[in-house]
């Protein structure tokens, strides 16, 4: 009786034993499940998703303005991925909207654009912004309030600044500017940008110069043959010409080809704005006297960075004016000017 007894209670004691243990397994896999609900939510932080969209890709501008975008997403240590598209073209409207409408319709986290018209693309950035998806415009601002932020150049101020600085060079080199003329090669015409690069120069000279001939202004379609050939016929049907300026860099490296073709850099101020290898090497060599140079690649890092904020809920500041520097042979060798024109250095 006492070994049955004695029995029972080991085959108990082991029992009790045994449900310990699976009550320690049990509590081990409820461990190793909150470690695999962590790395899930781990996974669900994907990066923020923002597009880049660009004027044109075919221009050094805004090739350069898209590596500072990237160069944003290299710093964001993982946080970032950018993508970046654009028209061939500046003059191609409708291939930027349709972009536009894409990449939308993908729902990125947000998108930074500069967009070629003024009115064009605004449905389309208004349906992202109504999307909850931020919008941040760059360079060329659009016809409505319904955007994150605008980063941009005072595209009348900058040129303006083209136009005392021309003048001054007339004094320096001994032209009474007074009947003389002087013409601005547009590269769109009816974009707001443009517009207020042509008026702000135009403004400026006449207000500097109340007696100068101010020609009428022609367009380049943004195609450097094109304003080769207006440069050409404008500089042999007036001998009187004395200044051109261009507005943006396509115009500036036609002007360039036209005044050394022609052999008349030396008699014909001219400025241009923005930066590219061939605008530069024809201000080093005297061809152009001058260059409105922005900052695309700080315009695009900062850009992303403004996205960031916008997605993670941060204060934006709506409108974001940034400085342009005149650039002339005298100075293009200085520090922070040679990181404009060079940025990718």
């Amino acid at each position: 009786m006492k070994r049955r007894i004695l029995a029972f209670l080991l085959v108990f004691l082991l029992g009790v034993t045994l449900l310990a243990g699976c009550g320690t397994n049990t509590d081990d896999t409820q461990t190793d499940q909150g470690d695999v609900d962590d790395i899930g939510d781990a996974d669900i932080n994907e990066p923020y998703s923002i597009a880049v969209i660009v004027k044109a890709t075919d221009s050094d501008y805004w090739q350069t303005l898209l590596a500072g975008a990237k160069a944003a997403e290299r710093d964001s240590n993982g946080k970032v991925v950018v993508t970046t598209d654009g028209p061939p073209s500046e003059t191609d409207i409708d291939r930027q909207v349709s972009i536009l409408e894409n990449v939308i319709s993908r729902k990125p986290n947000a998108v930074v654009i500069s967009s070629t018209s003024s009115d064009a693309t605004v449905p389309a950035v208004e349906n992202a912004i109504s999307s909850g998806i931020p919008v941040i415009t760059i360079d060329n601002k659009l016809n409505t309030d319904i955007y994150t932020s605008f980063l941009a150049t005072d595209h009348r101020i900058a040129a303006a600044m083209a136009a005392k600085e021309m003048v001054e060079d007339w004094k320096n080199m001994g032209i009474d500017p007074t009947g003389k003329k002087v013409i601005v090669i547009s590269s769109v015409a009816g974009t707001m940008v443009n517009t207020e690069r042509t008026e702000g120069f135009i403004e400026k000279m006449k207000e500097l110069v109340p007696g100068i001939v101010v020609l009428e202004t022609q367009y380049g379609d943004n195609d450097i043959t094109k304003a080769l050939s207006i440069a050409e016929n404008t500089i042999a049907a007036n001998p009187d010409l004395i200044g051109i300026f261009g507005d943006n860099n396509h115009m500036g490296v036609g002007i360039a080809a036209a005044l050394e073709e022609s052999g008349k850099y030396n008699d014909i101020v001219a400025y241009a704005f923005d930066t590219n290898e061939d605008q530069i090497d024809a201000l080093a060599n005297g061809v152009l006297k001058g260059l409105v140079v922005q900052n695309p690649f700080g315009m695009g890092y900062d850009g992303v960075m403004y996205a960031i904020d916008a997605i993670e809920g941060k204060s934006v500041k709506k409108d974001i004016i940034i400085d342009a520097t005149i650039v002339k042979k005298e100075n293009m060798q200085e520090p922070e000017v040679h990181k404009l024109l060079y940025p990718l250095e």
